[in-house]
């Protein structure tokens, strides 16, 4: 709940942009799965790899909000350069502020970042508006992303008799 200034919590921000752009898409625009954690908002339509970010950074003083590719190197660039190859008609219809990058060695990002000073539910507006119209226009191409998508399988980690035995020895130990 916004204070009675209007400022929001980083989580409360998320959840106000969520709820406002989801209500401004209508109920019949297709619904994407959703991961929420703490402060970022992970929107994906069918491929995890390839989802819609929200991330308050309240001490780096910004918003960001774009389209994540942060699968396997190989296909995040496939799906940047498919983004590329309609980068003039994708940026007419998002509007000034969005980037394509080459984030890390191998994530890639559609994206905009909001300069802030605080979180306010003006700025939760303007960033819901933002979020919607990504959603409109990307949507196909998110859902594209999850044609042919196999979920990768996580390495295996320890076992819990292994990890309990190294506990066992750090306690004798310490």
């Amino acid at each position: 709940m916004p204070t009675a200034t209007g400022l929001l919590k980083a989580v409360e921000f998320v959840h106000f942009c969520e709820d406002l752009a989801m209500a401004t898409l209508g109920p019949t625009f297709p619904r994407p799965e959703r991961k929420a954690m703490w402060t970022i908002l992970q929107l994906h339509y069918g491929n995890p790899d390839a989802h819609f970010e929200l991330q308050p950074q309240v001490s780096h003083g910004r918003v960001e909000l774009g389209l994540h590719f942060e699968g396997p190197v190989e296909q995040n660039d496939l799906f940047a350069m498919a983004l590329a190859e309609r980068a003039s008609e994708l940026m007419a219809e998002l509007g000034p502020g969005w980037e394509l990058e080459e984030w890390t060695s191998t994530w890639r990002r559609l994206h905009r970042v909001y300069p802030i000073e605080r979180l306010d539910v003006a700025l939760g507006r303007e960033v819901a508006a933002e979020l919607a119209k990504a959603l409109r226009v990307l949507q196909p191409f998110a859902a594209a992303c999850a044609e042919n998508y196999v979920p990768r399988t996580p390495a295996p980690g320890p076992s819990r008799e292994s990890r309990e035995r190294h506990w066992r020895r750090a306690k004798r130990s310490g």
